[in-house]
């Protein structure tokens, strides 16, 4: 689902004239700061179903993303939210959103985009810095298809390392329901990751993971997540 929710919003870049191409190209892009998803349900296969999502409040360098996933039948299945900053990347730092953006998308001028409270997933946990990487498991190299147009990881990637090192018997019994994550600092190409989980407490059946994606070298986390698991 993060892939086609990431895909939802590049399509919507393209109805103001700044598709991620002519960004690139002017050395602008959008950096996914956090965000997180709650599905009620995951689409049946054959099912057909829809994603709607727009921009729900925008101020100077920040943009807050909604979006609805809607089943065959029109009822909503499953939500998701983003926070996001329009960023100089020659400059590396955020620039104010061109106003051609801001007049296609036409965000909610009284709503400021800002961390939303946390829902069914919990708060992204904090998780320490690691001295000793030898007890995660084998290094990931980061290789030229896990990099984005914006010359870092993929945003999906983490999501998809950090979910293969939830306990096989969890990711084989359970669906994962819902995730609330934020990114700390940016991964490139031929670097190595360390992705790892950590029990959380869970109410009655279900089961609850805090999620890292370690930098190899330096230990410290590139990205944390919280997520919750239901028995299929």
């Amino acid at each position: 689902m993060m892939a086609l929710f990431e895909e939802t919003a590049v399509s919507h870049c393209d109805v103001t004239g700044w598709d991620v191409f002519r960004l690139r190209a002017e050395g602008l892009g959008w950096i996914l700061l956090e965000g997180g998803f709650e599905m009620d349900r995951y689409p049946r296969y054959g099912e057909e179903f829809s994603i709607e999502t727009w921009m729900s409040g925008a101020r100077l360098f920040y943009g807050l993303r909604g979006f609805e996933v809607r089943g065959g039948d029109g009822a909503a299945i499953g939500r998701a939210w983003s926070l996001w900053t329009f960023y100089d990347l020659a400059r590396r730092r955020p620039t104010p959103v061109l106003g051609d953006i801001l007049a296609a998308w036409r965000p909610d001028p009284s709503a400021s985009p800002s961390r939303r409270a946390p829902r069914a997933g919990g708060e992204a946990p904090e998780l320490p810095a690691i001295a000793d990487p030898s007890g995660l498991g084998p290094s990931i190299e980061v290789r030229p298809l896990d990099i984005d147009t914006n010359g870092h990881v993929n945003n999906v990637r983490y999501l998809e390392w950090a979910v293969g090192a939830v306990p096989a018997a969890v990711r084989d019994g359970y669906s994962l329901r819902s995730v609330e994550g934020r990114y700390i600092h940016e991964i490139k190409e031929g670097q190595r990751v360390l992705p790892a989980s950590f029990p959380l407490q869970a109410e009655g059946d279900a089961r609850a993971f805090g999620l890292g994606v370690y930098d190899a070298e330096a230990g410290t986390a590139a990205a944390v997540a919280s997520s919750r698991w239901a028995r299929r």
